[in-house]
């Protein structure tokens, strides 16, 4: 069983969070401060920290959905720490990609070169430098590794 302190300047928020917390099966959650025993400590304020008793946490913007806080609680009693990016949680922090430019990134990811790029799409080499610059500029990097980077951390591509 988990035993959950949630701390806030707002009883009237902690009571709402609180109750979004009950309807996990196995979690004891209540009102209280960070010196109470518990297995974690939810603190509300311009953003939701969740610190374990392990040494996990957990940072969410403050407008985070219940079903978010939720899991992210579940993976620091788990012992994970975890940190909500803005680029999954709100307004793309850049110019959206195309799909086409979803699909070079993929490849860029994978390692291949604007030639092999340009082979398995079945586009120029030239086609194939153009959406790589593209990605490059909305992604805001200078590199390719720095795209790759910044696309594996925001979830545009995976591994």
């Amino acid at each position: 069983m988990g035993r959950i302190v949630v701390i806030s300047s707002s009883p009237l928020l902690a009571e709402g969070v609180c109750a979004a917390l009950r309807s996990v099966v196995g979690w004891d959650v209540r009102i209280g401060r960070a010196t109470d025993d518990a297995d974690a400590w939810v603190q509300l304020g311009d953003e939701i920290v969740v610190r374990g008793a392990r040494g996990a946490s957990a940072q969410l913007a403050a407008d985070s959905s219940a079903a978010r806080l939720r899991a992210a609680l579940a993976a620091v009693l788990e012992g994970l720490s975890v940190r909500e990016t803005p680029w999954l949680t709100g307004a793309p922090a850049h110019e959206p990609l195309t799909p086409r430019e979803l699909e070079v990134f993929e490849l860029l990811g994978k390692g291949l070169s604007n030639r092999d790029i340009a082979g398995v799409l079945g586009i120029s080499m030239h086609t194939a430098k153009y959406h790589v610059g593209q990605i490059l500029a909305k992604v805001e990097a200078s590199t390719r590794a720095e795209a790759v980077s910044a696309g594996l951390r925001s979830g545009l591509i995976g591994l």
